[in-house]
């Protein structure tokens, strides 16, 4: 159907096409004939030719693989009312929602509690191709909520919009990267630029940190994208509707419901097959790099006390970042040591007694980061410090 291709929001587009971008469309729908797809609706080809700055050429290679994906799988056939079993598994694995509503300028949202994932469960009750089959499924959702919203406010409406729940992250997610990693690859190929802005709630004191570390890495479209949310009460109804919100936003939308997981199969975060992450692309590392961080105190006690953390990127270069800070302003002995593939150890960051510290690394393959806190020349004083750690693999550091 019209819905689940955007073909009505893309008419709206049509209209404002100059004569270089019709001509490249006018080249695409050719080409399509002729490798015998002759009835694509031409306003839905304009959503690969953004995303390919309207190279008709490279638009072709990405529709072409999308119409086969797209009868193959028979992906219109997912409508609301024919919801994959195995998204009940992904919804309590998962806390979402794709039903809440638009933001207020008509784009669909989706609510993630990004915190609350349950990773090794998620990896011990469905398989990748159920994973991507409901993922799709609400992908299909949004797309048609994008399409119903064009129709109604008369704008283009191609994106969806974000809210990222960060409460209670840990360093255990990082047992979802390779599903992060399975998605933004599916995405790219069938859903490109299809995410507009993603807001960050309940990230902690330390998020804007984080951030504020990552943005001189990140492209300008990124920054752009990302709003990082102080007070979800006061801020987020600048965005949203009231009723798009849940409650805890300062909304009174429905609420994401954290559900019963007692009768998943349970298992370790280690069970998952291993897949390497592939993915080359910014918006993955962005992903990793965020929604992995350690964020923990630890107390170093009296004379001996000495904290090490350790991370690994196993199966290739990795960039790898942390921040610090010693409560009360106590100093406290603080390195950072990096053992390479090959046995040699390097300090990127020499031991000194500080009161907070942050910084970067990236190494030129496999290798093991350790961050120590050293407060062993303290007789009579106790620490408590406060960190974040993280590690994002890389195909080749640059």
């Amino acid at each position: 159907g019209s819905d689940y291709l955007l073909e009505d929001c893309m008419k709206i587009l049509l209209k404002d096409l100059d004569a270089e971008k019709k001509k490249a469309l006018d080249s695409l729908g050719e080409a399509l004939t002729k490798s015998g797809h002759k009835d694509v609706p031409t306003a839905f080809l304009i959503r690969f030719l953004e995303a390919t700055s309207f190279d008709a050429t490279k638009a072709f290679e990405k529709v072409t693989v999308f119409l086969k994906w797209y009868t193959d799988s028979k992906i219109g056939e997912l409508t609301m009312e024919k919801e994959p079993k195995a998204n009940l598994i992904m919804q309590k694995c998962i806390p979402h929602s794709v039903t809440n509503g638009c933001d207020n300028d008509g784009n669909p949202v989706y609510i993630e509690l990004t915190g609350k994932i349950q990773c090794a469960l998620l990896a011990a009750n469905i398989s990748k191709e159920d994973f991507i089959n409901c993922h799709s499924w609400g992908m299909q959702q949004m797309l048609a909520k994008a399409n119903e919203s064009a129709k109604k406010t008369g704008k283009p409406i191609r994106k969806i919009t974000m809210i990222t729940d960060l409460q209670d992250i840990g360093f255990s997610h990082r047992a979802g990267l390779p599903y992060i990693s399975a998605t933004m690859s599916h995405d790219d190929l069938y859903y490109p630029k299809f995410v507009g802005k993603i807001y960050i709630v309940n990230g902690g004191y330390l998020f804007p940190l984080v951030w504020s570390t990552l943005k001189p890495y990140m492209p300008q479209w990124i920054i752009d994208s990302v709003e990082v949310v102080g007070d979800a009460k006061t801020e987020m109804p600048k965005y949203f509707p009231k009723e798009t919100l849940p409650p805890e936003y300062g909304g009174s939308g429905a609420e994401i419901k954290v559900l019963d997981t007692s009768d998943l199969k349970s298992a370790a975060a280690t069970t998952y097959d291993g897949e390497e992450l592939t993915e080359e692309n910014i918006a993955v590392f962005l992903k990793i790099y965020i929604f992995t961080y350690i964020f923990n105190d630890h107390t170093c006690d009296s004379a001996g006390d000495k904290l090490e953390i350790t991370i690994d990127a196993e199966n290739r270069a990795g960039t790898f970042g942390w921040y610090f800070i010693s409560e009360g302003d106590y100093d406290i002995g603080f390195s950072v040591s990096v053992e390479e593939k090959d046995g040699t150890v390097v300090e990127a960051r020499k031991y000194d007694k500080l009161i907070t510290d942050k910084g970067t690394y990236t190494s030129k393959g496999p290798c093991k980061v350790t961050l120590t806190w050293d407060n062993s020349y303290s007789f009579l004083t106790s620490k408590t410090i406060k960190f974040y750690a993280s590690v994002a693999e890389v195909n080749n550091a640059q």
